[in-house]
């Protein structure tokens, strides 16, 4: 198991360019999304229509985090932030896919788990 780190973000918050700017600080090569807890705003979501296509989901109000996980892949020239989530949606609904773009609403923490790469073996 690799270093759990929780990132707090500030209500407006660019929620993929904020995990972008933590892995380039803390030197990430990978890491894992774990768990989150809060809510979204503002976000736009990649989600799979009934019909075997692809719709862009765009909301402007405020969305609580049912689940999420995806990585944080880096080197020293780029990162790469991959989110799936699920929010809660009015009526009991909810939508999933991958994560655009969101800006966070006061209080969201996400949970990080660095991954040693040093450690791993190739089979």
């Amino acid at each position: 198991m690799g270093e759990t780190k929780i990132l707090k973000f500030d209500d407006g918050e660019d929620v993929i360019e904020a995990i972008r700017e933590f892995a380039g600080k803390n030197g990430i090569q990978q890491a894992f999304i774990k768990q989150a807890e809060g809510k979204i705003k503002d976000f736009e979501i990649s989600a799979f229509s009934g019909k075997g296509g692809i719709n862009n989901i765009r909301e402007k109000g405020e969305q609580e985090i049912i689940a999420i996980n995806g990585q944080i892949i880096g080197n020293s020239k780029s990162i790469t932030v991959q989110l799936k989530v699920s929010v809660a949606r009015p009526g009991l609904n909810s939508v999933s896919g991958t994560l655009i773009s969101a800006k966070a609403c006061d209080g969201l923490e996400i949970a990080v788990e660095k991954k040693d790469m040093s450690k791993m073996i190739y089979a």
